[in-house]
């Protein structure tokens, strides 16, 4: 990608939507002409009690912004996949952390990078309820003293936007977000109650700007008047509602990532039809799209410039059955030169169980295990071969640089494949885990 207008960092690189809900890729105007910001001096008013008759002075010209340093480093990023700190139960509320564990001190080594991004499963609320305000079988919570653990883990984002945001009602959706700033966390895919609802977020770092479109295509209620909104967006939606943002980015960004919370719980592959609009979404731009919400590793794909990684697993999760509890951090190095991933690596890991469910790093026997399914899943996905370096899945030459393809409307002759990824999953609140 090429450098653009300077913006501030976390800067919304959209203009606004239209009232239902699509972007808007209007650019942001221009400054206006000089023809309509200087007077005509044949116009010019006189300036008061001036007896020499001398014209009011122009105003200064504001000054033009700094053109955009492209970046010169390399950049790390690092993913993982669901954040929970605690559900609710018959006898009330049931926390993972206890009061003195430190959830992720014995992986933030493998999680440190220049942004780290994971999804956070559970809203969290300065008042935490003892009793549920919902009444399904799975629901999430978490006090926002539970922030610091995240602070500790070296996390720089949290996408928000997922199946259980509704889980503490408006309050939840509404405080999530502030509670998260409040810790200098950023939130991505926040609910909110103003278009637009898809947005492109930005973090600066090392002279990189990169993009972020966190969106969900599973959710466990309706919208509610009055409430705020998920960014939820099914997978036939995803190139009309995500690709002009990403083809706005071009030239204002380096890398655009789409985080999306999506997929069948406890599947080994994805469908057929996220493997068709992920490869999409690389054509349109996008460096990765980084997907979660199936509670199971899943394979990792290297398709043209991008990297598909349809689902992260758990990463803290009180689900520490044999297959739930593998997972792993997905690391990957952007060169510099044009923006393209240079290197992917992947760090096993596995939820250990005692004293509280926590992440570990997955060495030896259990190192080995995690390797297998991620391999073994990957191959199926465009023959991706991922190699092993140490404890690591490692995987390199990405085609780059990325040719974005825009193509032409077509009829979606897929329909029926695509059934089951599309609904509105507004009614299965009580049969979702996650």
């Amino acid at each position: 990608m090429t450098a653009g207008l300077a913006l501030a960092s976390l800067a919304l690189a959209c203009s606004g939507a239209t009232n239902d809900g699509r972007a808007d890729t209007r650019t942001e105007a221009p400054r206006a002409a000089a023809a309509e910001s200087t007077p005509d001096p044949a116009d010019a008013r006189m300036s008061a009690g001036d007896e020499a008759g001398d014209l009011e002075p122009e105003p200064e010209p504001e000054p033009e912004p700094e053109p955009r340093v492209p970046p010169t480093e390399a950049i790390e990023l690092t993913f993982v996949g669901d954040i929970i700190f605690g559900r609710y139960r018959e006898a009330g509320y049931d926390p993972i952390p206890g009061e003195d564990d430190a959830p992720f001190a014995e992986i933030k080594a493998l999680l440190a990078s220049d942004i780290a991004v994971g999804n956070l499963e559970t809203p969290m609320i300065r008042d935490l309820p003892d009793d549920s305000p919902i009444g399904s079988t799975f629901r999430f919570g978490a006090d926002a003293d539970d922030a610091k653990h995240l602070v500790d883990a070296g996390l720089t984002a949290l996408s928000l936007a997922n199946n259980h945001a509704f889980d503490l009602r408006a309050e939840g959706m509404e405080q999530t977000p502030e509670i998260l700033r409040e810790k200098k966390l950023i939130p991505l895919g926040a609910a909110r109650a103003e278009e637009p609802l898809f947005r492109l977020e930005t973090i600066e770092r090392k002279s990189w700007r990169i993009g972020f479109l966190a969106v969900t295509s599973r959710r466990n209620a309706p919208d509610f008047e009055g409430a705020p909104r998920l960014p939820f967006v099914t997978s036939k939606e995803f190139e009309t509602e995500l690709g002009p943002l990403i083809d706005a980015a071009q030239e204002t960004h380096d890398a655009v990532f789409v985080v999306i919370h999506w997929g069948d719980e406890y599947a080994d592959a994805p469908a057929s039809y996220q493997q068709r609009y992920a490869r999409k979404l690389i054509d349109r731009g996008a460096t990765g799209v980084i997907g979660h919400h199936p509670h199971v590793l899943q394979g990792i794909e290297r398709y043209k410039h991008g990297v598909i990684a349809y689902s992260l697993g758990n990463f803290l999760f009180e689900n520490t059955n044999e297959i739930p509890r593998l997972t792993g951090i997905l690391r990957l190095r952007l060169a510099p030169a044009e923006g393209c991933v240079d290197e992917l690596r992947f760090h096993p890991a596995y939820i250990k169980r005692y004293p509280s469910p926590h992440p570990v790093p997955a060495e030896k026997g259990m190192g080995k295990v995690v390797r297998r399914r991620v391999r073994d899943l990957s191959k199926e996905l465009g023959k991706t071969a991922l190699a092993v370096e140490g404890e690591d899945l490692v995987l390199r030459s990405f085609d780059c640089p990325p040719v974005p393809i825009r193509p032409e409307p077509e009829a979606d002759t897929d329909a029926d494949a695509d059934a089951t990824g599309d609904a509105d999953d507004t009614d299965g609140a009580a049969a979702t885990t996650g």
